[in-house]
């Protein structure tokens, strides 16, 4: 992965290979989406786009870090901000004429194989195929990744409001240890 020059800054700000690491990480997870979905060989993951896109996922949080005097940014932007890039970047693309139609969108495919385990894995959900509400959940993300205008600011607000979700309608217990 080479920058340039005009991002070469970013180095300073975020050091010990993190923008590196990021890019082996999500190049491994996608390779990995991939190749559970038995596609590997019908695409190509164009990892000078993929580099672009987490070059500006850096740059923006290097932005928002700067504008709100923040050390660190929340989970929810982590996400948000890596999922727009991912997508509006679109890394994957199909080399094979033949490959199916369901796999037209495969940049929101992948995105939302990618996102959805971090989300529930926040709030300590373990996803299972057995699970008809994350099928529902799946499905939802993945229709507003490929029809709908989304940025960086409404998928933040989608992922703070399945945290708040999950927050709010989980099994409370009494003061007794008992579920309510």
């Amino acid at each position: 992965m080479t920058l340039p020059e005009n991002r070469s800054y970013l180095l300073g700000k975020f050091p010990n290979g993190k923008i590196y690491n990021r890019f082996r990480n999500i190049l491994n997870q996608v390779q990995d989406i991939l190749e559970g979905m038995d596609i590997i060989d019908s695409v190509q993951v164009n990892t000078d786009v993929l580099e672009l896109a987490v070059l500006d996922y850096f740059e923006d949080i290097d932005r928002l870090k700067s504008y709100q005097g923040i050390p660190r940014v929340n989970v929810e932007k982590i996400y948000s901000y890596g999922a727009f890039w991912f997508l509006r970047r679109g890394p994957i693309q199909i080399i094979d004429p033949n490959l199916a139609q369901e796999h037209l969108h495969i940049n929101e495919k992948v995105c939302v194989a990618i996102i959805l385990p971090k989300m529930l894995a926040e709030m300590g959900f373990l996803a299972t195929h057995e699970d008809g509400k994350i099928f529902s959940l799946l499905d939802l993300i993945y229709y507003n990744f490929k029809y709908r205008t989304f940025t960086q600011h409404s998928l933040e607000l989608m992922i703070e409001a399945f945290f708040c979700g999950c927050v709010c309608f989980a099994p409370r217990e009494d003061v007794n240890g008992h579920s309510a």
